[in-house]
């Protein structure tokens, strides 16, 4: 469990270090017998008062370049001022040269980042601002030959913060302590290629992640701002690291890496208004191959220019695997304490190249000046695709395991991010806060099922169903899509202080899951799916014991063009299925169960009366015409529709406040099979409402040429007070 033991190592760390560096001196000047003096002496002590600029810095692969512009060091306190910076230099009896330094006050800003072709487009600007102290040593000799080198240092950074601008609206990491101690790093140079070698303790404090509009602001004007909350992180690692030349993808200039990291430990702390999310007891590792870095033309047809790193030659890959111990929810987030646990996690990737349905994909992505167009000239575009070929994810409640195994995802696409704002751009509405958009992404994921056993002997359990347990929560077997547009934009501040409020709209056309599948490709498969939904001030905090979800308003339309039962594109069809969601304050509350490992889930769903378009209706369609081709035509058929479903608390209560209130309680426990007494993927499910509504179901009649006539068959249906209660087990069938 994470403990604020090292923070205050680290503090008193930095305290002696100042006192060590003893009173500031003036520079003086040294002939050649002096500095011969200064081996295992007090060195040279520089005062500096400094205000820098820089029009651009440039690199440049293949004749392809990528601009840094407006670098700036100066204060953070007055944009006028000068930065502070104490450097003391002493030369060791070993041959060792140390430095330490003090900065005080210090910003440093890039103005803007751009490519050749990105005319007047940017990425966005960046900011720093800091306080920081420390000393780094250089030692003769590095893990290979005398020829190298070592690096031993240690640096506090408090009250520093960290800012992302695009067109007048920035985020930034507010408050932010970090003590880093780097010992025995060594670089060698081998046959052409750098060989560094990093072992380090990363401690970082992140108080608030906040919002500003307009000019960057100064210290001491963000404390009255909302924050998404903080985060904690404390980590013990090696990386190990093989840099060269030799070319990119597309040329002979380029840089080409391959890295190595070991997580020895690590603990992890999300935390807002007093309460955390904590993973602790993290180990792991990671591996890359054969990462190519330069500027070039993306994979798309328009050859758009921009930074590219790349995993999609013969030979590449990143893969590892990650352990976390115990995963607690809503732990009082000053002693850890307290909370719910949900149990124990490990994963394990292999991202490399692999053909789905025909077509190859590898992992590359390319930054690109410019994020959505609307927002304005400043932001970012990462031009992607990625090839996870295999994962696995094992969960572990009370000494038995789930593995979800068999996992892969492949797809492409452009993801854009902005900070914007609460504002209509050329016809695109923005809300305030981090955009991330998605332009054009087609993709997917399919598992092989899930394996059941005590802890440590799922890998070597059979395959079985059961993943479909989970359908309630969106997770299902399988899941493809044609084209998926839309954006997530994330914004400082919850219902009660410190969280993440949350507005978004997504769009999905040519999808397919499937479920209860096999590995012929029989099963239940929801075919021709396409998707709109939308959210509008959805909140996320850490409470006590758990993490609480409230949808502001929210409001979707799932169309299935084919339920179909056997294969995916031929099997028998159940017609077209059509479900419209609207409500209001829904809410889920994520917590573990009362003394066990586990997973429970409080959902309330509130089904709100139609307002316009927005309503909960279901719709049944068959009997459609077909086109020339075969393909059954939407709006032809013989329709059953179940129109303006709502909930209410009851006859004359007036209220909509109860809902339809489930508890998910999911595990992994023993229990009773066929061969007796085993472990098994449990999920139990229990319902309630007091009044649910039909408005009216009616019938209607398309006669294919665009005439249509409805029969309401009941009006008014009403259901109440409904109490249901489920528990499912899915165990190997022997």
């Amino acid at each position: 469990m994470m403990k604020p033991v090292l923070h205050r190592w680290f503090s008193a760390a930095g305290m002696a270090l100042y006192a060590a560096t003893g009173q500031v001196g003036a520079m003086e000047a040294m002939d050649d017998a002096e500095l011969a003096g200064v081996q295992g002496q007090a060195g040279v002590t520089v005062e500096m008062a400094h205000k820098a600029s820089m029009d651009r810095f440039s690199y440049f692969t293949n004749d392809n370049g990528i601009h840094l512009e407006d670098i700036q060091v100066g204060s953070a306190s007055d944009p006028d001022g000068r930065g502070r910076r104490d450097y003391e230099l002493d030369l060791l009896s070993d041959g060792s040269l140390e430095i330490g330094l003090d900065i005080q006050d210090e910003r440093v800003s890039v103005g803007g980042i751009s490519l050749d072709d990105s005319g007047a487009r940017s990425m966005g600007s960046f900011w720093m601002d800091r306080d920081m102290n420390g000393w780094f040593r250089i030692t003769p000799g590095g893990a290979l030959s005398e020829e190298g080198y070592t690096f031993n240092s240690f640096f506090s950074m408090l009250d520093s913060r960290f800012g992302y601008q695009t067109n007048g609206h920035q985020l930034f990491l507010d408050d932010v302590t970090m003590f880093v101690n780097a010992s025995d790093h060594t670089l060698d140079v081998e046959n052409g290629v750098i060989q560094y070698v990093a072992p380090t303790d990363l401690y970082l404090d992140i108080a608030a992640i906040r919002y500003a509009e307009g000019e960057t602001p100064v210290r001491g004007d963000q404390s009255s701002r909302p924050s998404m909350g903080g985060f904690e992180i404390d980590q013990d690692f090696v990386s190990e690291f093989e840099i060269s030349g030799g070319g990119g993808r597309q040329g002979p200039e380029g840089i080409r890496v391959n890295a190595d990291t070991t997580l020895n430990s690590g603990d992890f702390l999300y935390k807002t208004n007093g309460y955390g999310v904590e993973l602790s007891g993290m180990s792991g590792s990671s591996a890359v191959q054969d990462l190519r870095i330069e500027v070039g033309e993306d994979f798309t047809a328009e050859a758009r220019q921009g930074l590219a790193f790349t995993l999609n030659g013969d030979g590449s890959s990143a893969q590892g695997s990650l352990s976390i111990d115990d995963i607690r929810l809503g732990v009082d987030a000053g002693s850890r304490d307290g909370g719910r646990s949900i149990g124990s996690v490990n994963l394990s990737w292999l991202y490399e190249n692999q053909t789905i349905n025909g077509d190859a994909f590898g992992n590359q992505v390319y930054l690109m000046a410019g994020g959505h167009p609307d927002a304005g000239d400043e932001g970012m575009r990462f031009a992607s695709e990625w090839s996870l070929a295999d994962a696995g994810l094992t969960w572990t409640t009370n000494g038995n395991s789930v593995l979800f195994d068999g996992i892969q995802s492949w797809g492409r696409g452009d993801v854009t991010v902005n900070v914007t704002g609460n504002e209509e751009l050329e016809g695109t509405q923005f809300y305030k806060g981090l955009r991330v958009g998605f332009d054009g992404i087609s993709g997917g994921y399919r598992m092989d099922g899930i394996r059941v056993g005590s802890e440590g002997s799922a890998e070597g359990a059979e395959v079985q169903a059961g993943a479909e347990l989970l359908s309630a929560l969106g997770v299902f077997r399988s899941f493809e899509f044609g084209n998926m547009d839309g954006q997530y934009t994330l914004t400082p501040g919850g219902p009660n202080g410190d969280g993440i409020t949350i507005n978004s709209d997504l769009y999905i056309e040519d999808g397919r899951i499937g479920s209860l599948t096999e590995e012929s490709g029989q099963g239940v498969w929801a075919d021709d799916l396409s998707y709109e939904g939308h959210i509008r001030d959805m909140t996320l905090e850490v409470v006590q014991d758990g993490l609480r979800v409230v949808q502001g308003e929210a409001w979707s339309t799932m169309d299935v063009g084919n339920l179909r039962v056997g294969g995916a594109e031929d099997g028998a069809s159940f017609g077209r299925i059509v479900w419209q969601r609207y409500g209001q304050d829904s809410e889920m509350v994520i917590t573990g169960p009362e003394g066990q490992e586990g997973l429970k889930l409080a959902l309330t769903s509130i089904f709100s009366e139609a307002v316009g378009d927005k309503r909960n209706r279901f719709l049944w369609e068959t009997g459609r015409t077909t086109d020339a081709e075969g393909n059954p035509q939407n709006g032809t058929g013989m329709q059953l529709v179940l129109d303006n479903i709502h909930t209410s608390d009851g006859l004359g209560a007036g209220n909509n406040d109860f809902g339809v209130q489930t508890e998910l309680t999911v595990d992994v426990r023993e229990a009773d099979s066929a061969d007796g007494m085993q472990p098994s993927f449990h999920v139990n499910t229990h319902t309630r409402f007091r009044e649910l509504n039909v408005g009216r179901v009616n019938l209607v009649h398309n006669d294919g040429s665009g005439n249509s006539s409805t029969a309401t068959a009941l009006q008014g249906v009403s259901i109440q007070n409904m109490d249901m209660e489920s528990n499912l087990n899915a165990t190997p069938i022997p």
